[in-house]
């Protein structure tokens, strides 16, 4: 049971969390300071259904999108634990449908010309965002076009990850592999490896192998209908930048029927507790209430910066406005997550690793401080959210109360 807690040394954050609320800026918020083996501060602010006047409470379950990334890090490696790959393995010895691709080289006439792979994608090259696969994010983009037209929640809602995945190899590679980093659909990928490796549905692994022995117990691919009165609406701004209510299948339904694609990439739901005990594995040596999940020798490759010349995002990045939506200029990339290589451009220290999702779910740990940071509310990313979180303005509130 989580209890509030909060003091005086805090109060410019609370003032800043409270004001969030009160200017519309989001719907509501919780968030979690943990330091040196407690909770520090602990409150919650606003609304999980504003129309409704239903009040955020500490079991609201969200839609934590990209957050969910890490978690398939962490259960894929397990599998690393038993020997089951290397993370310079090819893709192809797992996935041999991706043995095909094609890569692009430009749009000529309409027509996209492409090249063959001078390489496999290995398994490292999906971790880090470098195999070439894309999101959709660029319209102007010809490969991101294709993934536009091929790949929607009307289309994924009825089938499998694995046949999903063949969509993905029926589409050109953006890159050689390990060429550029490019935010995509490469832990989805990984999320299909896990199902192979392990010989399990995605969400029967996940459950038995991740969440059961973190006590995760509310996070999951959907929400039941039992516990659907603690799922939180979500929001994003209008043309007139005002806070109104997202009511799509995609945003409703994608979590509440059970969608058949089970997306490693961003389709879980959790809460504030399970998501606390998850982060908190990264100061523990990989323990949970004395249980071992992971070796410290494999959280030390999870949270290593596999960027080039230990280099950030930004000097490999496809696109530098991608950089600036996901605020990685001082950072590198482990497995999943990013991981900071430049002391001094945010509050916290080197190998400070986390990540967020689109809702503005947002989470770091920083070991060297003995820092958990844990925010959860449910806003669509937008230029008003993206000035108050990218700036670094809750990070900076939280290291100025620990300082004192």
């Amino acid at each position: 049971m989580l209890t509030p807690t909060k003091s005086s040394i805090f109060k410019n954050l609370d003032g800043f969390l409270q004001k969030l609320v009160d200017d519309n800026k989001i719907p509501g918020s919780i968030f979690l300071l943990y330091k040196e083996g407690k909770i520090v501060f602990l409150q919650k602010y606003g609304w999980q259904d504003i129309e409704n006047k239903i009040p955020i409470e500490f079991d609201t379950t969200f839609r934590i999108y990209s957050m969910t990334k890490p978690i398939i890090t962490v259960g894929l490696m397990k599998l690393f634990e038993e020997g089951k790959f290397k993370l310079d393995d090819p893709i192809t010895k797992f996935l041999p449908e991706f043995k095909e691709m094609k890569v692009f080289v430009k749009e000529e006439n309409n027509k996209i010309i492409t090249e063959e792979l001078e390489r496999d994608i290995t398994i490292l090259d999906l971790f880090t965002h470098t195999s070439g696969l894309s999101y959709g994010f660029f319209e102007d983009d010809p490969i991101d076009k294709i993934y536009n037209e091929r790949i929607n929640y009307d289309i994924l809602k009825s089938l499998s990850l694995e046949e999903v995945i063949k969509i993905f190899t029926d589409i050109p590679l953006r890159f050689q592999p390990g060429k550029y980093f490019k935010y995509s659909y490469s832990m989805d990928v990984l999320g299909r490896l896990i199902e192979v490796l392990s010989r399990q549905p995605l969400d029967v692994y996940l459950k038995e192998e991740v969440f059961q022995p973190l006590e995760m117990n509310d996070t999951a691919f959907y929400v039941p209908k039992d516990k659907l009165h603690r799922f939180s609406k979500i929001y994003l701004y209008s043309p007139e930048d005002q806070l109104q209510l997202l009511n799509t299948p995609n945003v409703i339904e994608r979590f509440s029927k059970n969608y058949k694609f089970l997306s490693g990439g961003g389709g879980l739901v959790s809460t504030l507790k399970d998501y606390f005990n998850f982060a908190s594995l990264f100061l523990s040596n990989g323990k949970f209430n004395d249980k071992q999940l992971l070796k410290q020798d494999t959280l030390n490759l999870i949270t290593r910066n596999y960027i080039k010349d230990n280099r950030t995002v930004v000097d490999f990045a496809l696109s530098k406005q991608v950089v600036e939506v996901l605020n990685l200029h001082a950072y590198g990339f482990g497995l999943g997550i990013r991981v900071l290589v430049q002391e001094g451009s945010t509050p916290t220290k080197n190998d400070e690793h986390g990540w967020g999702g689109i809702a503005h779910t947002y989470y770091w740990v920083d070991p060297q401080n003995e820092v958990i940071g844990l925010l959860m509310t449910q806003v669509l990313a937008h230029e008003i959210t993206a000035s108050v979180f990218s700036s670094m303005q809750l990070t900076k509130l939280v290291y100025e109360g620990l300082e004192h």
